[in-house]
């Protein structure tokens, strides 16, 4: 088919794409039903412009990139805050030590 031809269902189909907000890996009927079979570019002039929809598809991709949405870059996760340093756990004290302690000794007396 001429290089015309081919440039204006591939503008046909820029423009579609553009106002209807399509996704750009969209199925030939899916994009039929949305547009409508009297709007919509036929499956003939795809044939014979692209030998496929597929084909079609691969061009506006290459052509027009605006309509690929590009995936946003995923942002590194922000490093978590140091925790506050724990006050030190006071030292385990054995109860019967510190009875000892507190408790005068008893002095032994010889009987």
């Amino acid at each position: 088919m001429a290089v015309r031809q081919k440039q204006l269902v591939l503008d046909t189909a820029y423009k579609h794409f553009k106002e209807f907000g399509l996704p750009i890996d969209i199925e030939y009927k899916s994009y039929v039903s949305i547009v409508g079979p009297k709007e919509a570019i036929h499956a003939i002039s795809i044939k014979r412009s692209f030998k496929a929809w597929k084909y079609l598809i691969h061009a506006l991709k290459v052509a027009h990139p605006d309509l690929v949405k590009q995936p946003e870059p995923v942002k590194a996760p922000e490093p978590a805050p140091k925790p506050a340093p724990e006050p030190a756990p006071e030292p385990i004290v054995d109860p019967l030590e510190a009875l000892s302690k507190t408790a005068p000794a008893e002095e032994e007396s010889e009987d």
